[in-house]
């Protein structure tokens, strides 16, 4: 019998939580971004020789590795002790340049990694080709580069390209069209879910799949990023990227951030992303079916990541309701 396959689209945290929360019934592949631009991620594309940017594709690979050992190594980050240039930069991001070097080629590089770390979902990168993430801003200003696009204190995005432009690894397209079930997000939603769908090929192949393309929606918003965009914002913008049709399901968290959560988001220059009673209405309007339940982890306990900004996470046995409520 043919075990069917469960696609998760983005990158970096996001992706790990839906990829656990997917039922074990499924084959999981998990199709990355390639346009980071982090100060190791950026310095280990260079010793690569332009390669596509490893971190959020290390990242998951970690996060789904059997060799819990050799995870632990890909996340180690030196604290520059003996040689300030290495603060900061990532074991597994220079393990990844090295079999880019030796291999020749992205899509075996990130195969020989996954398998050294017995990961158990497929990792795919959305491209082999090293390119940019950039966005034009609605005050007509362009900005170049992850970080750049992400950045705080500018004019809202208006659209996002690569350059140069990519096409989409032709692996992660066909995984695509084998679907049974696809997800994008949650993540960043530029810098990750924007920039996974714009290689060539992809968003031609969620438009013929076979299957539900399920979008999970942030939490929250991010600054630099979507601070002027509502619940309903956030919809109508990723259904305009994918095209008319393609978009069926939208998971939404209705929980309502605590007290502890608002603050540490205020501080940040965040918001949650509450549902208006009249937005589920609107979404709908869209031809996108909703399903809000509440998602968000009650954790209020701040983390400390790595040149990003920690925003309410998803709660892993609730989004796996929520999934296995689309599946049903």
């Amino acid at each position: 019998m043919r075990q069917q396959q469960a696609i998760v689209l983005g990158g970096g945290g996001g992706v790990s939580v839906t990829l656990q929360a997917i039922p074990d019934t499924f084959h999981k592949t998990a199709i990355i971004a390639v346009t980071d631009t982090g100060r190791s991620t950026g310095l280990a594309r260079t010793i690569g020789g332009d390669m596509p940017a490893p971190g959020d594709i290390r990242a998951t690979i970690a996060a789904t590795a059997q060799n819990r050992q050799f995870a632990q190594l890909l996340q180690h980050r030196f604290d520059g002790a003996g040689m300030a240039d290495l603060a900061g930069m990532n074991l597994g991001n220079l393990i990844l340049a090295g079999l880019y070097r030796e291999l020749g080629n992205f899509e075996a590089a990130v195969a020989a990694l996954a398998s050294l770390a017995q990961s158990m979902v497929t990792v795919l990168p959305v491209s082999a080709v090293s390119t940019q993430l950039c966005a034009h801003l609605i005050d007509g200003s362009d900005y170049f580069g992850e970080f750049a696009v992400r950045a705080p204190h500018k004019a809202p995005i208006a659209t996002c390209w690569l350059t140069p432009q990519a096409p989409a690894l032709p692996a992660a397209c066909q995984a695509i069209r084998d679907a049974d079930i696809v997800f994008i997000g949650p993540g960043s939603f530029y810098t990750t879910l924007h920039a996974v769908l714009l290689p060539d090929g992809i968003r031609d192949a969620l438009a013929d799949c076979r299957a539900k393309v399920v979008f999970i929606a942030n939490t929250t918003t991010q600054t630099g990023q979507t601070e002027h965009l509502d619940i309903v914002g956030h919809v109508a913008v990723m259904a305009a990227l994918l095209g008319a049709g393609v978009l069926d399901i939208v998971i939404l968290n209705s929980r309502p951030a605590t007290a502890n959560q608002i603050a540490f988001l205020d501080r940040e220059g965040l918001r949650p992303l509450n549902i208006a009673p009249e937005d589920i209405d609107l979404i709908t309007a869209m031809g996108v079916q909703v399903l809000a339940i509440p998602l968000s982890e009650s954790d209020d306990s701040q983390r400390t990541l790595w040149n990003k900004q920690d925003t309410v996470r998803h709660d892993i046995s609730a989004l796996r309701s929520a999934i296995l409520t689309v599946l049903s």
